[in-house]
């Protein structure tokens, strides 16, 4: 029987140990400078150092899709602008050579 306040489809498993996962969110940042290995950009909220994310970049408007590693991380203000910003320094895993020619 089910307790009271439970209304679940499914049974929920208590986790021992670690288990850990991942949430990608989808925000806008504006990429302050980019070459054929790496970016940086500006964006509203952090990603960890060292994490794998996934990029996505418009350049004369093709698109780019890329995978990327986080490799340093600034927390900013802007003066006159709501908000913490946050400068990630990104380098690009595997090379582009459709970006590399979209740069030229």
């Amino acid at each position: 029987m089910k307790a009271l306040g439970d209304r679940r489809e499914h049974i929920r498993l208590e986790v021992v140990g670690s288990l850990w996962g991942t949430l990608d969110v989808n925000k806008r940042a504006r990429v302050v400078n980019v070459s054929g290995t790496g970016a940086l950009i500006a964006s509203p909220i952090p990603a960890a150092v060292d994490s794998t994310q996934t990029v996505k970049l418009t350049l004369d408007g093709r698109e780019f899709t890329l995978e990327a590693k986080v490799r340093h991380l600034r927390q900013i203000v802007q003066p006159g602008e709501d908000g913490t910003q946050y400068q990630i320094g990104l380098e690009f895993l595997g090379a582009s050579p459709a970006l590399a020619l979209a740069l030229e």
